[in-house]
């Protein structure tokens, strides 16, 4: 059998044992020609790096997104955010209880039962930081791609909608 290394060259195998014959080496994966798998690992690498950037702030990756979401569009619906970051409406209403907790976001009613979220100068402060911060990650992944990035983000996007 013919395993691909980490190093990209072709190492004959045989049957049953790792390249190398030690037990620590890479098995052989049909996973990795898979692109949703592929997609799968390189999200849970992004999420960690993101969680890494944002732990100094004391936020998740759900409050960076709305702190970011809410500091482009002040004013805007707490259900317009929540159907853009695709978060139902008992998961967004404590994450908004957070932010406001933290003296980082108020809301106002507009009308019965919709509400308009705000930053705070201390939560546009904190969104403005963060968002720096997960820039200047987000160019390092970039520069590790060796293609068009604008491409792909444009082919991700017309498939999650």
């Amino acid at each position: 059998m013919t395993v691909k290394s980490h190093d990209g060259t072709n190492t004959a195998t045989s049957a049953g044992q790792a390249p190398g014959g030690t037990p620590d080496e890479r098995l052989a994966s049909p996973l990795d020609g898979l692109l949703g798998y592929r997609l799968r690992r390189a999200s849970m690498v992004l999420m960690a790096d993101l969680a890494s950037v944002l732990r100094p702030f004391g936020l998740s990756a759900g409050e960076a997104s709305l702190l970011i979401l809410v500091g482009a569009n002040p004013g805007c619906r707490q259900s317009d955010v929540g159907r853009a970051l695709e978060i139902k409406r008992a998961n967004l209403t404590p994450l908004v209880g957070r932010l406001k907790a933290r003296g980082l976001i108020t809301d106002a009613p507009i009308d019965g039962r919709s509400l308009s979220l705000t930053l705070t100068e201390e939560g546009r402060a904190l969104q403005e930081e963060a968002l720096t911060r997960i820039t200047t990650s987000d160019r390092a992944v970039r520069k590790r791609l060796s293609m068009d990035e604008t491409s792909l983000l444009a082919a991700l996007r017309e498939m999650t909608g």
